[in-house]
């Protein structure tokens, strides 16, 4: 799993909801970067505060512009 993968997959990691391979390559992935070690640390955090406030509901353009940026803020191998 790369960078990329786990950023698509996060919400169903934080979840419990990927197939075992899948957990398991993002563990690995995760052990192996701090970038997506420390998103999973943030995101984990907004999730607590959320928690605090209520679930926000994005519609499927939001959600994908949410992705996008995101994606977009994640550090590539070379930059690491």
């Amino acid at each position: 799993m790369n960078c990329e993968d786990l950023a698509a997959k996060l919400t169903e990691f934080m979840e419990g909801e990927l197939s075992a391979e899948d957990e398991g390559a993002a563990l690995e992935h995760v052990a192996s970067c701090t970038s997506c070690e420390t998103v999973l640390s943030q995101t984990r955090d907004v999730v607590e505060l959320a928690k605090d406030h209520g679930r926000a509901v994005l519609n499927d353009d939001d959600r994908d512009r949410l992705l996008s940026a995101v994606l977009r803020d994640l550090p590539t191998p070379d930059t690491i």
